[in-house]
């Protein structure tokens, strides 16, 4: 999950519906938690993209397949460090020693949320509404069961201890 941002609206909505089509997680909103936060800025000759530790230039005018390329290239070393493993989130992977494995939609939502809201926990009314928006009732146990799929799925394919508790209608994440 990032951040998009622009000098120009018409500029980031275009391209957040872009990123929607291809299924990559962002969010418009500066009130929602992100893990880093890519600025467009339009020039006349050019568009400037700024990423956490890189900012690229494409010219005007420019292919969606450059502009989705661009991004990519702007964060697709973007790791986050867990214990001894590391979440790649533009990959929806996680790397634990010599070994990786790639998280589904679900899961990933899961993970990430987890991992926003690490200090203050994530309301599992808010992380199912996220996973399941088109829901009217909650059904919490089919939450409580992808949780524990997610945390069995990472012990098998890369035999990482994935932690986590519920206290109060929040849940946290605990790495061993």
């Amino acid at each position: 999950m990032f951040l998009l941002d622009s000098n120009d609206p018409l500029m980031v909505h275009t391209v957040s519906a872009i990123l929607e089509q291809k299924q990559i997680v962002h969010t418009l909103d500066q009130k929602k938690k992100y893990f880093f936060k890519i600025e467009i800025i339009k020039n006349s000759k050019d568009i400037e993209l700024r990423g956490f530790s890189k900012i690229l230039k494409l010219d005007i005018p420019t292919s969606i397949n450059s502009l989705i390329k661009t991004i990519y290239n702007l964060f697709s070393d973007f790791a986050l460090e867990i214990n001894d493993a590391k979440f790649y989130p533009l990959k929806q992977s996680l790397a634990h020693k010599d070994k990786e494995t790639y998280l589904g939609n679900i899961h990933f939502t899961i993970f990430c949320q987890l991992l926003l809201y690490r200090d203050n926990g994530v309301d599992k009314t808010e992380l199912y509404k996220e996973i399941w928006p088109q829901d009217k009732d909650y059904q919490f146990n089919k939450l409580d069961t992808h949780l524990t799929n997610l945390k069995n799925h990472l012990k098998e394919k890369i035999n990482f201890d994935f932690l986590f508790y519920t206290r109060s209608g929040l849940i946290y994440i605990g790495v061993d």
